[in-house]
């Protein structure tokens, strides 16, 4: 059903409500570690961990190689103009996808 496939892809482009918050952290606060983000949101660093998985594939936060002391990984939001790029070219695809289930 073209609705049942269009509801799927538009579920994907969904950010849910720690996603978001992760990223407000890290553009207000700059580079951060995992656990830096557990701390200030009061989240487990497992899911910190999932969350940032997920925004670094889309683009939306980066992360660097960092020594410490230790090696890690800090993490950092995007320019928020990239990531409305990124969104947009998203939507772009999804568009493609709509087109392509209407003429089925």
């Amino acid at each position: 059903m073209v609705l049942d496939s269009i509801n799927s892809i538009l579920k994907q482009l969904q950010f849910n409500k720690s996603e978001v918050e992760i990223y407000k952290l890290l553009l207000k606060k700059g580079e951060l570690t995992v656990r830096e983000i557990a701390e200030e949101l009061q989240l487990s660093t497992r899911i910190v961990r999932e969350r940032l998985k997920r925004l670094v594939k889309d683009g939306i936060v980066g992360r660097k190689l960092i020594e410490r002391g230790w090696i890690g990984y800090v993490y950092y939001a995007e320019d928020p103009d990239k990531v409305a790029q990124t969104i947009k070219k998203r939507l772009i695809e999804i568009a493609k996808v709509i087109d392509r289930c209407g003429k089925s």
